[in-house]
């Protein structure tokens, strides 16, 4: 299951957020947590729902995403912010492991809840957060190049060469890192991509930039977003405005009567549909579907993965046994009504092993055990 680390810092609305997205019930407020909040949320999708009102089967099984909710990080300069003390210092191993990282920038004003700068200023925390990611990855290079320096005078000549090559790609990642340039937006080759992805660089995570907007704005909220988006957002990278409050406002309230109030505040979407899109945007993510009497199921996979590799998603004996994928896209099963009118109609595919899953496919494998 993909993951996902939500941070920001000290009263941003992180708690909010994550609350709206997984269904939790966390306090929050001027408190900030100790450990990390982990939850699961179920991606809302119309495709399936169709599908699962078709079949009406036994069990409807949606995609998931794992959120992280880690401590807010102090601010620098208010008493408690200094190098190092980052989006969750203590928790950076646990933070590196997530496939992706979603900030909460502060964007609302509550007298109740002072600022600890005194003053919300978005561009300011936007710009402060990838300091801190910046700081976090020059740390991680630091400690590898003293721990190759320490090997290197024991290394055969081989080994050594390899060391040699390390050492001078972080040295230029470091450089890149000073200048405030992200791993992410490092000119590397796709070898070299590939060396570096077992370090796990936090500003080499696909990154969501979540605007906290007041409720006053929901109805802007794509307005304020674009204020604060890169002209030439890279890929990988993404950014939203949302009310987290508002929508974790609305958790107690059935979907008709919460989707009645975002459209009472001109709210086009909620928190977690915003956060799922666009989580599934900057990871390359994509769903495909398996239908039935049994269950109706949406399966999460990466864009460009075939259709041995989606087998394997469903069960490794799929991938391992794999014959053929008997394909139909989600519109043109609904269209026809059921997979035999599909097939009569020619719009069932059979496919081998290298197709390219599209998403919306519904897949049926054919497979020998």
């Amino acid at each position: 299951m993909p993951g996902l680390g939500i941070i920001g810092f000290e009263r941003s609305g992180k708690t909010s957020l994550f609350n709206a997205v997984t269904g939790s019930a966390h306090a929050v407020g001027f408190a900030t947590h100790q450990d990390s909040h982990v939850g699961v949320a179920k991606v809302p999708d119309a495709r399936l729902d169709r599908l699962s009102a078709m079949y009406r089967p036994r069990k409807t099984t949606p995609a998931s995403l794992s959120y992280a909710d880690f401590p807010g990080a102090p601010f620098r300069g208010d008493g408690g912010g200094a190098p190092g003390d980052g989006p969750g210092a203590r928790f950076l191993d646990e933070l590196s492991q997530q496939d992706a990282l979603i900030h909460v920038v502060r964007a609302f004003e509550n007298d109740a809840v002072p600022h600890p700068r005194e003053r919300v200023d978005p561009a300011r925390d936007i710009e402060d957060m990838l300091l801190e990611l910046v700081f976090a990855d020059m740390a991680l290079i630091e400690k590898r190049l003293a721990r190759i320096a320490a090997e290197t005078k024991a290394m055969k000549a081989a080994e050594r060469e390899r060391a040699d090559h390390d050492a001078a790609l972080l040295r230029r990642l470091n450089d890149e890192l000073v200048e405030g340039t992200p791993v992410r937006a490092v000119a590397l080759g796709e070898a070299e991509r590939k060396e570096l992805r077992h370090y796990r660089f936090l500003t080499d995570r696909p990154l969501l930039t979540l605007l906290n907007i007041d409720e006053a704005d929901a109805g802007r909220a794509a307005e304020i977003a674009a204020a604060f988006r890169p002209s030439d957002e890279p890929a990988g990278t993404a950014t939203a405005a949302a009310c987290a409050a508002l929508e974790m406002e609305l958790l107690g309230l059935s979907d008709a009567e919460a989707a009645e109030y975002r459209r009472e505040v001109g709210a086009a979407e909620g928190a977690l549909e915003a956060s799922v899109r666009l989580s599934y945007q900057i990871l390359g993510l994509i769903s495909f579907f398996t239908v039935g009497e049994d269950e109706c199921r949406a399966w999460t996979i990466r864009a460009g993965e075939n259709a041995q590799q989606a087998a394997g998603h469903i069960h490794s004996d799929l991938a391992r046994g794999f014959i053929r994928a008997e394909v139909v896209t989600w519109q043109d099963l609904l269209e026809a009504g059921s997979e035999a009118e599909a097939r009569k109609r020619a719009l069932q595919h059979t496919e081998g092993k290298e197709y390219v899953v599209q998403d919306g496919d519904v897949v049926h494998v054919l497979f020998n055990i």
